[in-house]
């Protein structure tokens, strides 16, 4: 027998015994489950072949002596050192391509399946150095043992007859698709058309349905037990949501229209798949709004998952806790902040059991930010693409959309294309201050159109602040005008740009108040369990029968899908819909009649690390000149002063800089993965391993470390115990308990951190990838993380 896995079990008397999986049991189980991933899709065929070939390779003596030796011997093997991934490539390249250059659509179905079935442990550019093919140098690779496992392969797996069989299905979904990417494909010169661009993302597809098979059923193998199917029942959730919503107060015109707005998206849930526009104002109970369209239209159209993207800055938890109230299950809600292990995709060929660790999306409603949604779409590691899939015939809502970054504007454009056009996904684009999505360069879907029309009495009624430009002021002066609004008994909430100078003007508040008045600091150099308490904590004082004034000084994290109400705010100047989100938290219940927002600009502000924050700034610069010179908006916050905003804004941008430059390459993404040359004959010259290298949300490497706040130094306890080295499903539980507990850092504060230390606070447990800080001398109970001891701008992401 060749074996795929082996798994070592010691009974309670001390036994030893092994269980072997077969590599033709592994993958007729990673095909159906590929297959099962994109039936909805119509890949399904396509799906079940690349999984079927995916581990041809392991049907070698010599892959059958690695595995026995790692496990049985307990020898110390390099891992990766037998190529596995090859054989299966040249499999379907040489013996099933029959018609080589004279059916293309075949061709193209047997590079996409080879790219699957060679990319499964990482991604590889279609074009090497010197403009080699990729598929050639695995052609031509020696020392593989490609024509031992080939032919085991068809002994033991299955026969050329079947291989065939499916090829010939696969290509004729192949050409359906081919059909769907011409139609989508909406430039006119031929130079410069898209398709490539499309045809990367089926590569990414194809391969995100074999990786998640493949760690699907490994995990089962290694848990020995099959992994339990959620079940689905939207017309359940949907009866618990109604019954949640029917008692809800309607004491206040606020209450009244945003039940008007919620019964609006529940009739425009029958509207058919595409892409919409959501722009309800802040605080028009837009999370129950979009759950409750959500919900209806996934019963209607049969969708598979619900996907909640929150922006990078919020606190998602908040929103996660309205969902749970509403949906009253949480057994179909996977709450995913983060991906606490470290995944290095590196193009060692054999699989980690840190991998099968990782959190997938199985879940019917997902709730996850807008970091980890790009890095499903573009990022390189394994982790990643495995989620790809599972965007599939669903509903994704995005909310505070106008939060991405613009130089993923046509990354982001295309492949919402693609999802929609192709995936069957519909797409909700959540925003007060929506951006110009379908004027970029690469265009969105040009029918995408709003979700719901609003009255004009409806939107009067969210008419609670008046956006007021203040000037420049410097630290100290905005720390007297801070006092003087204290002063005068009302809550108060001040949004900066950095987590340095939150915390620099809370300290000197906090100093001049004395404890007169409760003092409150929210930054992303908290954990999530942090923030959460700290908004609870606001939240209770402001909700008393006689309301507490507090202030709270704080960064971008409190400005999107925080329900929390203060009588003033200030807001360091940034982009217009920054500012928007913070007047958001202020009078938002409509408690007065009107209440002002100040717009600051901070004299001395040292933005140069936040390049987005910084041109944003400037084309809010413009608009407060143009209102001072030409009076030409009524308000700030108008649909026409937005628009001016954003016209200010995208005309900074130079020709490509929507693409996702990368300066030491001189090229984008997009270039990269839009790849028109072709090399030795083949179809795929698309790099998309570099790209994937490359692509990163924040302009610095970040990872997450797991602090000491809490539960997490139980959680720290646990995984630094022996228990979790050897007990699989225990360290799964524990690693899943700790995503509440971890704070992003760029990796020069991590080296930072150790540096000249011997008692270094932050550890690396390279058996699970998980950075961990083991000092809480480092944390602090009211500002997170200590900057200070880390050095560095207090930069936030």
């Amino acid at each position: 027998m060749y074996p795929a896995h082996i798994r070592k079990e010691i009974s309670c008397d001390g036994k030893v015994t092994y269980s072997f999986q077969s590599v033709a049991e592994h993958c007729r189980n990673t095909a159906k489950y590929a297959s099962e991933a994109l039936k909805d899709v119509g890949l399904e065929k396509t799906a079940y072949l690349a999984g079927l070939l995916h581990d041809t390779g392991k049907y070698t003596v010599r892959f059958k002596r690695y595995v026995e030796d790692a496990v049985i011997n307990e020898k110390e093997v390099k891992r990766g050192s037998v190529n596995h991934t090859f054989a299966g490539v040249k499999l379907i390249l040489t013996k099933h391509a029959k018609y080589v250059g004279t059916n293309d659509l075949q061709d193209l179905t047997i590079e996409l399946i080879a790219y699957a079935i060679g990319a499964h442990h990482g991604l590889f550019d279609c074009i090497k150095d010197k403009d080699e093919s990729a598929f050639a140098y695995r052609l031509e690779k020696e020392n593989i043992d490609s024509e031992e496992a080939i032919e085991n392969f068809y002994n033991e797996c299955a026969s050329e007859d079947e291989i065939e069989k499916l090829l010939l299905e696969a290509t004729a979904e192949i050409k359906n698709l081919a059909d769907i990417i011409v139609s989508i494909d909406r430039t006119e010169d031929d130079e410069e058309h898209e398709i490539p661009f499309y045809y990367s993302l089926v590569c990414r597809l194809l391969t995100s349905a074999v990786i998640d098979a493949d760690r699907k059923d490994t995990m089962e193998f290694e848990k020995n037990e099959v992994t339990k199917q959620v079940s689905l029942d939207w017309s359940k959730a949907l009866e618990n949501f109604n019954s949640y919503i029917e008692n809800f107060k309607t004491d206040r015109d606020i209450d009244l229209a945003r039940k008007e707005i919620s019964a609006a998206c529940a009739v425009a849930a029958q509207k058919p798949e595409g892409v919409y526009r959501l722009n309800v104002p802040t605080g028009g109970g837009k999370t129950l709004s979009s759950l409750r369209y959500a919900l209806e239209h996934a019963k209607k159209y049969h969708k598979k998952r619900l996907f909640f993207v929150m922006p990078l800055l919020s606190i998602i938890e908040q929103n996660a806790q309205e969902i749970r109230k509403a949906v009253q299950d949480d057994s179909i809600i996977l709450e995913h902040h983060s991906n606490v292990i470290d995944d290095e995709n590196s193009d060692v060929e054999e699989l980690n059991k840190r991998e099968l660790l990782m959190q997938s999306w199985d879940n019917p409603i997902i709730i996850t930010t807008l970091v980890q949604l790009l890095n499903t779409m573009f990022l390189g590691k394994t982790s990643s693409i495995r989620r790809f899939s599972s965007l599939c015939n669903s509903v994704i809502v995005f909310d505070e959309v106008q939060s991405l970054p613009n130089k993923m504007l046509t990354l982001f454009n295309l492949t919402i294309n693609f999802l929609v056009k192709k995936c069957h996904a519909t797409v909700i684009l959540c925003s007060a201050t929506q951006p110009s999505f379908e004027n970029a360069e690469h265009k969105l879907l040009s029918e995408v159109s709003d979700l719901i029309t609003l009255p004009s009495e409806t939107l009067k009624v969210f008419e609670r602040v008046e956006l007021v430009d203040k000037g420049s002021m410097s630290m100290e002066e905005l720390s007297d005008f801070a006092l003087e609004i204290i002063r005068s008994k009302k809550s108060l909430l001040v949004v900066c740009n950095t987590k340095r100078e939150a915390k620099e003007l809370f300290e000197n508040l906090q100093a001049e108040v004395n404890n007169t008045v409760p003092m409150y600091h929210l930054s992303a150099s908290m954990c999530t369990k942090h923030r959460k308490m700290i908004v609870e904590s606001m939240k209770i004082d402001l909700s008393l029968p006689d309301p507490k004034q507090i202030v709270c000084v704080a960064t971008q994290v409190i400005e999107a899908g925080v329900d929390i109400s203060f009588n003033c705010v200030i807001r360091l100047q940034a982009g217009m819909d920054s500012v928007v989100q913070a007047a958001g938290r202020c009078n938002r219940n409509g408690e007065n009649k009107l209440e002002s927002v100040y717009i600051v600009n901070l004299l001395g502000e040292k933005l140069h690390r936040l390049k987005e924050i910084e041109t944003a700034k400037g084309a809010t610069e413009s608009l407060l000149q143009e209102v001072k010179l030409k009076k030409h908006y009524t308000s700030l916050n108008s649909d026409a002063a937005i628009s001016f905003y954003y016209r200010k804004l995208y005309s900074k941008m130079d020709k490509g800089e929507q693409d996702f430059l990368v300066p030491n390459l001189h090229k984008s993404l997009y270039g990269l993965l839009n790849q028109h040359d072709v090399a030795d004959g083949y179809f795929l010259a698309q790099q998309l391993k570099t790209a994937g290298k490359y692509f990163n949300v924040f302009d610095n490497i970040t990872v997450e470390m797991i602090v000491p706040y809490g539960k997490g130094q139980d959680v720290i306890s646990e995984l630094n115990s022996e228990k979790a080295m050897y007990n699989f499903v225990y360290a799964e539980e524990v690693i899943k308990k700790a995503t509440g507990y971890t704070v992003t850092c760029y990796q020069y504060q991590i080296e930072k951190l150790k540096e000249g230390n011997k008692d270094a606070p932050v550890i690396y447990n390279d058996y699970f990838g998980i950075y961990i800080l083991n000092d809480s001398a480092y944390y602090d109970d009211k500002l997170g993380l200590n900057l200070d001891a880390i050095g560095g701008e207090g930069v936030f992401y």
